[in-house]
């Protein structure tokens, strides 16, 4: 007679192919929970649009697009550090002891204004890019899919 062998798992082995098991599915569930990217900002939007109408336009006129965003980039930062500096300043304003609707309103009309004035300086721009684009490179931006 031969005895039946019966081979064992040793507990450990158990206890850690379960511990990597829950490891490895922790992460599948952290990554699929994970909230998405923010949006791009206006800047890279921008960037995406004239990468893509490089391609169908001349040379000349992808350069002109080039050198217009990158003259840009400055209006580009006030816009965000305008946006950043309101969201504290609006804080406060919630947060103080005596609520001052005039003072509130004051806060929202000055960004209306920076707004106003940036939307002014960016369509002065854009308009005088698309002057110096060639006739056939502006046919071939109205063809395309504009932001």
């Amino acid at each position: 007679m031969t005895p039946s062998i019966r081979r064992r798992w040793p507990w450990f082995l158990l206890v850690g192919s379960l511990a990597l098991n829950m490891l490895a599915g922790g992460f599948v569930v952290a990554h699929a929970f994970r909230p998405p990217p923010p949006p791009p900002g206006p800047e890279r939007m921008l960037e995406r649009f004239v990468d893509d109408a490089a391609r169908r336009l001349s040379p000349a006129d992808a350069e002109i697009l080039r050198k217009a965003i990158d003259d840009a980039r400055p209006m580009f930062v006030r816009i965000q550090v305008g946006r950043e500096e309101f969201v504290p300043r609006l804080r406060t304003e919630l947060m103080a002891d005596s609520f001052d609707p005039v003072r509130l309103k004051s806060l929202f009309d000055t960004l209306h204004a920076n707004d106003a004035k940036l939307r002014s300086e960016l369509e002065a721009r854009l308009v005088e890019t698309l002057s110096r684009l060639s006739p056939e490179g502006r046919l071939r931006l109205a063809e395309s899919r504009l932001p």
